[in-house]
């Protein structure tokens, strides 16, 4: 469900259908899109937790993550400061300031604008590597969607210096570049402990991977059975329309799915 409110600049705002969140998006940037969906579902939320979210976009992670849970704190961090700035209005739409904190900066000084200690990172990053080519994207399309403004190591590095020991690092990527992926997060002291394949529908391959890693964590990783998005016949399987929230259903206990 949306409602627009302000053609000029192509606005809208999203009804969530989670806790009666809404978020403001502009079409002339970068949109959510399911990825920052089923990583928010992904993520296991505990009492009190302490999030960040790496390259928060227009806010969608933390929006999402608190609808899961009330208690949690989230601060998000934005290069861009047009999308910083729709994030801080949904912040405000929704009434939130006290529980999500947004900040304009870039990820490789995270630990310096966000701080130390978190319980959780979270992460929908830029999928492409600066050399696959940035066509003649906007450039709010060509910093969300190739390394231009982070890369994958400087990702890791941000996200280890801002967790504390024990704490998660969830993030959802190509699976194509899992071992890339598995070697950076280990080279910044994360070690990864929970993997899940996510499959356009059963019979095809892998396109993207959901991921959670430990900093300081002993070695061990899980499998979890594969993430179907599409039925045959091409509507959403139950477990997509249960994080979407289709039919009124509500999305996860604050404990994850994974």
């Amino acid at each position: 469900m949306w409602i627009w409110y302000n053609k000029e600049h192509m606005e809208r705002i999203d009804d969530l259908q989670l806790k009666g969140l809404k978020i403001i998006q502009d079409t002339d940037l970068f949109c959510f899109g399911t990825d920052a969906v089923l990583l928010a579902d992904f993520v296991k939320l505990k009492k009190n937790s302490r999030v960040a979210d790496l390259g928060t976009g227009m806010g969608i992670l933390p929006l999402l993550l608190f609808g899961r849970r009330q208690d949690i704190t989230v601060k998000g961090l934005e290069l861009q400061k047009a999308l910083y700035d729709l994030a801080c209005r949904s912040v405000e739409l929704n009434g939130l300031e006290a529980n999500i904190e947004m900040i304009n900066g870039d990820i490789c000084s995270a630990a310096k604008l966000l701080g130390t200690g978190f319980d959780i990172v979270v992460s929908n990053p830029p999928y492409e590597k600066k050399t696959a080519g940035v066509g003649s994207e906007c450039e709010s399309h060509r910093i969300a969607r190739f390394e231009v403004a982070v890369t994958l190591r400087g990702l890791c590095a941000a996200a280890g210096s801002l967790l504390q020991t024990g704490g998660r690092f969830y993030m959802i990527h190509r699976a194509s570049r899992l071992a890339e992926i598995f070697e950076e997060l280990k080279g910044c002291r994360l070690q990864p402990k929970e993997v899940r394949f996510i499959h356009s529908y059963v019979t095809s391959e892998p396109a993207r991977v959901l991921l959670s890693a430990m900093k300081d964590g002993g070695e061990g990783l899980r499998i979890l059975p594969p993430l179907i998005v599409h039925e045959r016949d091409g509507s959403e399987t139950e477990e997509v329309r249960r994080i979407y929230c289709r039919d009124g259903q509500q999305t996860g206990d604050g404990n994850g799915t994974g």
